[in-house]
């Protein structure tokens, strides 16, 4: 079982990245786009690719929208920049 089976046990509905958009999408995630959700701090138009989605809840995708909070840890601008 691999993390992502984890959390879709445990009903968590969506998991955000911020990473490199020629990987993750092999693991299920897609841009977020214009989904609703906005990242804890601007993440600039150039970096706009590696903002990515994956919905573990089919169907959660466009019912729910915000800005999004992460862990305390990350919660800290200079993970959000280059």
């Amino acid at each position: 079982m691999n993390g992502l089976d984890v959390l879709r046990l445990s009903k968590i509905q969506f998991v955000f990245v911020l990473g490199h958009p020629g990987y993750y999408p092999r693991c299920g995630f897609t841009l977020v786009g214009a989904c609703g959700f906005e990242a804890p701090y601007p993440i600039p138009e150039e970096h706009s690719a590696a903002w990515m989605v994956q919905q573990l809840t089919p169907g959660i995708i466009g019912t729910i929208k915000g800005k999004v909070r992460c862990a305390e840890t990350l919660h800290q601008p200079e993970h959000w920049r280059e």
